[in-house]
């Protein structure tokens, strides 16, 4: 039986519904609601369209643009169905959107579409806000029975007017496990890359597994869009979730199964748990049941002695904090990061105190809030840090709806219309941005980068002595020289290290 939905026919009681992750191989989102679909009693397919590129990301060919519309047009899905987390690949998926629409009832979710479902709405049919299992589930059926869509929770969509209407959010799942684990290598499953497309699910070939154990945030980073999710659903119940160690586990130990090449696990929580029950559970079960080297994100705030201590007998080997500036005054009136630079350091002796193999720290510099005595500042913390520890480099994003653009646009730094230009560029300027375009931004800014390539030395052992020499004489022409020196050597041990590391996971010389 055939009915019209927004100008298409439809065919009734049509079970087949099509997933699409762009650039995301891994796509926790979209596998979680391939499962509960399935769950649900519907045929899923799920389209990997891409892979991951943090440094080059390649535009689709016209032959790959093709290749999904001709998959999508044989499916004759019940609805399209894509995650935009963020501004960075929009283009793409643009490009393609008006003539994929065509061919059955386009719906977003993810981060992006739950901020601004208006301008989603403008490339899509309908949007799932916030957590989206039960809402994808409900709309299913709605456009399955040809009955209204109209009353479902975290729903967004056009009337027959053209009116927006942005339904309530519906509370929070409690229950984390309720859906199940996503399926590793079952299912329709496609990968399409390099002008092809094979039926495989690309997560089976990975050496990596990358999953959550929980779901929010508990600290409000300005630069981070968690706290706008966490405002979206306020009253919603409580923000800070967490998965059963029961199904951690079980995630796992079929990750173990699937994944012939697996050596190593990414969680990739907000804040890896400070529960000490659920850590005391987990240490126990993951060491006896999985044994793989894992790695995690952690906080200043959140660096307890002993649950460090417990996570690495289980065989945590490494641990990646953020700590973006050694600037007080960034870090609080522009970041609003509650911890001092007393607990960044007390939290870097628990870490080298527990012997931890791989301690990476993560800093946002050389942006507009940026000034030459506070990336002196962060050269300073770093060279108090606990050792050995590594640096990861990069520049701040303005992610959509993130607090720290009205912050940046108010003290006069930057302009509407730049975060605006910066939002839609190209994707492949977004990347060459985040990694190396603020260096020639502030190019006129010498004195910056010569702090900056000081706080870049101070990883490596041998060099940061002769980094403190430098920066005890200040910036000079001639310090700026020696400096060039010294950072080729520190880029030469970089590639080392990488290849180092790279080798003992592969090699398993980091055990669990």
């Amino acid at each position: 039986m055939l009915y019209y939905q927004r100008g298409r026919v439809v065919n009734l009681n049509n079970k087949t519904i099509v997933l699409i992750a762009f650039y995301n191989t891994k796509a926790l989102g979209v596998r979680y609601l391939e499962n509960a679909l399935l769950s649900a009693g519907y045929d899923v397919r799920v389209v990997f369209f891409k892979a991951y590129n943090s440094l080059k990301p390649k535009y689709p060919t016209e032959l790959e643009l093709k290749l999904l519309y001709d998959f999508i047009k044989d499916a004759k899905p019940l609805f399209i169905g894509s995650s935009v987390m963020v501004s960075a690949y929009q283009e793409v998926v643009r490009k393609l959107n008006a003539d994929i629409r065509k061919l059955a009832p386009m719906v977003w979710g993810g981060v992006y579409a739950t901020l601004f479902p208006e301008k989603c709405l403008e490339f899509s049919d309908y949007v799932i806000r916030a957590e989206g299992e039960e809402t994808v589930i409900e709309l299913a059926a709605a456009l399955s029975a040809g009955t209204s869509p109209n009353d479902i929770k975290n729903l967004a969509y056009k009337d027959g007017d053209g009116k927006v209407i942005i339904n309530p959010i519906r509370p929070m799942l409690t229950d984390l496990d309720k859906f199940g684990i996503p399926r590793i290598g079952e299912g329709e499953k496609y990968y399409i890359d390099n002008d092809t497309i094979v039926k495989t699910d690309p997560q089976i070939s990975a050496f990596s597994y990358e999953m959550s154990a929980s779901r929010g945030c508990p600290f409000h980073c300005t630069y981070c869009c968690s706290v706008n999710i966490m405002r979206v659903n306020k009253g919603g119940g409580t923000y800070v979730r967490f998965r059963s160690v029961d199904n951690v586990i079980e995630e796992l130990k079929q990750a173990k199964r699937k994944m012939k090449k697996l050596v190593v696990v990414h969680f990739w929580d907000e804040i890896f748990s400070d529960d000490p029950a659920w850590v005391d559970e987990f240490v126990k079960r993951y060491k006896a049941e999985i044994n793989l080297p894992f790695e995690i994100w952690c906080h200043p705030l959140k660096t307890d002695p002993d649950t460090i201590r417990k996570l690495r007998k289980a065989g945590l080997y490494k641990a990646v904090m953020g700590i973006q500036s050694g600037s007080t005054a960034i870090r609080k009136d522009a970041f609003h990061r509650p911890e001092s630079n007393d607990d960044i350091l007390k939290s870097s002796r628990v870490l080298a105190d527990c012997r931890v193999p791989q301690v990476i720290y993560d800093l946002m510099v050389r942006h507009e809030f940026e000034t030459p005595e506070t990336m002196r500042e962060t050269y300073e913390l770093t060279q108090k840090i606990a050792r050995p520890f590594e640096l990861q480099m990069h520049g701040l994003d303005y992610l959509p709806g993130s607090d720290i653009i009205p912050i940046a646009i108010e003290r006069g730094l930057i302009t509407e219309e730049e975060v605006n230009r910066r939002m839609e560029a190209p994707m492949s300027e977004q990347f060459e941005k985040h990694w190396t375009a603020d260096k020639r931004a502030l190019s006129g800014r010498e004195e910056i980068n010569f702090w900056y390539d000081l706080t870049y030395i101070t990883q490596f052992e041998g060099l940061y002595k002769k980094a403190a020499q430098l920066a005890e004489k200040g910036y000079s022409p001639e310090a700026r020289a020696k400096l060039d020196k010294l950072v080729k050597n520190g880029q030469r041990r970089f590639k080392a290290r990488y290849w180092k590391n790279k080798a003992a996971i592969i090699l398993k010389g980091y055990p669990a």
